[in-house]
């Protein structure tokens, strides 16, 4: 190529480029264009011409540089997924609703306890951690996924052995000044985050035959489950369990595998229920609360109770829930269902089903392998918890420390919003992917123009075709 050539096709890639927003997708862009004037120039000195004239003829027919940076501008833009982001507000919004319902019947009148105003801050801060996660580039995770994993191995150890805090009968928080942080309760997104990248990573343990790296990712997968159940943190072993078996079942396509991992879980679990007192006490309490009225299913009647006494229109904004305990935290939905009713209720459950149906997809409008196995993994781990929060208003499942995502009060509102922040950031990104993994289905680029010898030349996703 001629100098002046050379300047040239620079020139007019800097056109192109200044049209793009996308900063990422411009390396790329410039090696796929040279490439196209390179096939050009190629085709026209094989009809005679001189390599000088062949570059200016190049130039000249790959079109307007400021309408084909326009196009591309469209196809690479990053992507806002703004229903995800709806919910979110959604979510949140119905959260200070509520609070505010607890605050104006007077829950708190004795300690003097603003549910509301402490939402409000952790919802702030929340979306300040979801804001920063959204800008990042999710693909340097999947360099980083062993650091990762090993980071949250790091954080129960921190959690349980070093500076353990025992609060209501729990010891899995870490904090000091009276504030505290449930580093143990935060670590199965960490874990599913570390889990995406390993079992999507080609150099991954490169050097080993495939069995031993099969043997080695299953390793990886059930030792958080063992340490899950070690320390006897039975909600997040059961939500980590299903999460990190689907992914790997997704990626492996290894089914048989899966599915015995999942039968001798189930089986040994129900074995270490029922050879336990107090757990086989509570399952039978939450099965069939008549059998515990007073007991292990009182607190299950009772929401049942508060369910059906509740009607359409509820009791009203403001209303004194002491009937439920704790009712700002885990059951917090019945109390929203007893101030507002069945069709409070109902919204809920259209707003809640309407999320999960836009995390889904997303995953599908995702091509890139790693972010399409985070969307899942994080999707999965929120959905999980939403249906869980549903379903307990049916009076028949065991109540746990599991909290209503986004809604009910506690940090865990930050561990979300952040993991939808991730969730977003893939999205974003779903269209700015290399040109060598995705240009075929992302963009397409049709310059036409006519040879001085009437041959009409189409360039399709970095093919030339003559017709």
């Amino acid at each position: 190529m001629t100098e002046q050539g050379k300047q040239k096709l620079d020139n007019y890639l800097d056109k192109v480029c200044a049209e793009i927003r996308a900063k990422e997708m411009h390396i790329e862009i410039r090696d796929e264009l040279s490439g196209h004037y390179a096939d050009l120039v190629a085709e026209r000195m094989q009809l005679g011409a001189s390599e000088a004239e062949a570059q200016e003829y190049a130039i000249a027919q790959m079109g307007d540089p400021q309408v084909i940076g326009k196009d591309l501008h469209h196809i690479h833009k990053p992507r806002i997924p703004w229903g995800l982001l709806a919910g979110v507000l959604l979510l949140s919004a119905v959260s200070l609703l509520g609070m505010g319902s607890i605050e104006a019947g007077g829950y708190f009148e004795r300690n003097q306890f603003v549910p509301m105003q402490r939402q409000l801050i952790i919802i702030i801060i929340g979306m300040c951690l979801m804001t920063g996660a959204y800008f990042i580039n999710f693909k340097r995770l999947q360099k980083a996924s062993t650091s990762i994993y090993l980071a949250a191995l790091m954080t129960i150890a921190l959690s349980v052995l070093l500076m353990p805090v025992m609060i209501n009968g729990s010891r899995r928080f870490v904090g000091a000044l009276g504030f505290y942080i449930d580093l143990i309760g935060y670590s199965p997104y960490v874990f599913v985050v570390a889990l995406a990248g390993i079992f999507t990573r080609p150099d991954f343990l490169q050097g080993y035959n495939i069995r031993v790296r099969e043997l080695l990712k299953l390793s990886l997968l059930l030792l958080p489950a063992v340490i899950y159940a070690m320390i006897r943190s039975f909600p997040e072993l059961i939500i980590y369990g299903v999460v990190s078996l689907t992914m790997y079942v997704w990626v492996s396509r290894r089914w048989v595998t899966g599915i015995l991992i999942a039968a001798v879980s189930l089986f040994s679990g129900r074995i270490y229920v029922w050879s336990d007192p107090i757990l086989r006490e509570r399952l039978i309490g939450a099965i069939n609360y008549n059998l515990r009225p007073d007991t292990t299913g009182y607190m299950n009647r009772t929401i049942v109770n508060v369910i059906h006494s509740a009607g359409w229109r509820g009791q009203g904004y403001g209303y004194n829930g002491d009937v439920i305990p704790y009712a700002y935290t885990d059951l917090f939905p019945a109390y929203l269902i007893q101030c507002f009713g069945w069709a409070g209720g109902l919204l809920i459950l259209a707003v809640v089903g309407w999320f999960v149906l836009k995390m889904i997809s997303y995953a599908r409008a995702v091509s890139d392998t790693y972010g399409r196995m985070l969307i899942i993994g994080l999707a999965l781990m929120i959905s999980i918890r939403l249906v869980y929060g549903l379903s307990i208003l049916s009076g028949r499942v065991p109540l746990t420390s599991i909290p209503f995502p986004f809604l009910s009060y506690g940090q865990h509102v930050l561990i979300e919003f952040a993991a939808v922040g991730l969730l977003m950031a893939v999205y974003r990104r779903k269209d700015m992917l290399p040109a060598s993994q995705a240009m075929s289905k992302l963009w397409t680029l049709t310059v036409s123009y006519t040879y001085t010898e009437g041959v009409r030349l189409r360039i399709k996703t970095g093919e030339a075709i003559d017709k």
